[in-house]
């Protein structure tokens, strides 16, 4: 996402900064109006919430809640803790509700899609929160660790009393809290895959969320390459096409999920859950048929500006 600009013109402002390493990437926090200690106390805060939440979630880490689920035996259950049980069931919610575009189980398939595979095979007991996964399935929460994390983090600033914020999450996860401290709403753009420093794309925004997720980067020629690590539901197979699909909604949790599942889902299905909601919006950019004018969708909930939240995304760069 293109947020570099203003995160340097909110430096030159009465701003607290800083930022660490986490989740395999970078978070860059700002607290405009906040001096260094007062930001360090709550840097601090930010931080161990995102390292406990890394270590309950994280695929990579053997002692992790996740880790140790998908070590239990097929047909066998295991009692979770209450975070973890609703962490499964927000992830089954989404699942159901994207019609299994959102499938955290997905990296158990080979080859071939089955029902044995996938969400379908995570069962969830509400007594005593026990979880069974059939044969041949884990669980992957790389889809959802980045929102979930941010969606704790502005709780955090509730609590604090945090009027302004803006998170940079890996740059394709970003938080806004409250609005702009110059006044109106923070505006937060897509990065133009080919001239880097545009943006195909901009969400205006107060007290939202926008993720980005995308199927391919581009190498040192320009010519965009798959990553293959976004899998069709259907088909088990990578999706080829250069997309990028980026959600603006007041939760980062569902902005984080949703902008996985779009990217797979047909226009009629994204508009069908896009009108579950209000204030949700959308944005694709196709670079199918070129890196030089990429094509957009634009998708929004809203079928007007009165509610305000959102202003009108029109801004582009051709």
């Amino acid at each position: 996402m293109g947020s570099s600009n203003l995160i340097r013109n909110m430096n030159r402002r009465s701003a607290f900064s800083n930022r660490f390493y986490a989740m395999g990437t970078r978070l860059h926090l700002i607290l405009p109006g906040l001096d260094e200690s007062a930001g360090q106390r709550l840097f601090v805060q930010v931080k161990r919430e995102v390292d406990r939440i890394e270590r309950k979630i994280s695929r990579f880490d053997p002692q992790s809640d996740l880790s140790r689920l998908n070590q239990i035996k097929p047909g066998k259950s295991a009692q979770v803790d209450e975070e973890f049980f609703d962490i499964l069931r927000a992830c089954k919610t989404c699942w159901e509700i994207t019609e299994g575009a959102f499938d955290p189980a997905l990296a158990a398939r080979k080859n071939e899609p089955s029902q044995q595979q996938g969400m379908h095979a995570i069962q969830l007991f509400d007594e005593h929160r026990k979880v069974m996964l059939s044969d041949g399935v884990q669980l992957d929460l790389g889809g959802f660790g980045k929102g979930y994390a941010l969606e704790k983090i502005r709780d955090l600033f509730l609590q604090r009393g945090v009027k302004h914020a803006f998170i940079n999450f890996g740059d394709s996860s970003v938080l806004a809290v409250g609005s702009h401290p110059s006044g109106g709403n923070w505006k937060i753009g897509i990065r133009h895959a080919a001239k880097p420093r545009k943006s195909a794309f901009v969400f205006r925004v107060k007290d939202a969320s926008v993720s980005t997720s995308g199927n391919f980067y581009m190498n040192d020629d320009g010519k965009p390459v798959q990553h293959h690590h976004i899998v069709h539901p259907q088909t088990g197979k990578p999706d080829e096409r250069s997309v990028t699909m980026s959600v603006c909604a007041p939760s980062p949790l569902l902005a984080e999920m949703l902008s996985t599942a779009f990217l797979v889902m047909r226009d009629e299905q994204i508009k069908r859950v896009i009108s579950l909601y209000d204030n949700l919006a959308a944005a694709k950019v196709d670079y199918s048929a070129g890196t030089d004018q990429p094509v957009i969708t634009e998708y929004n909930s809203n079928q007007s500006n009165e509610q305000g939240q959102y202003e009108d995304q029109s801004e582009k760069v051709s």
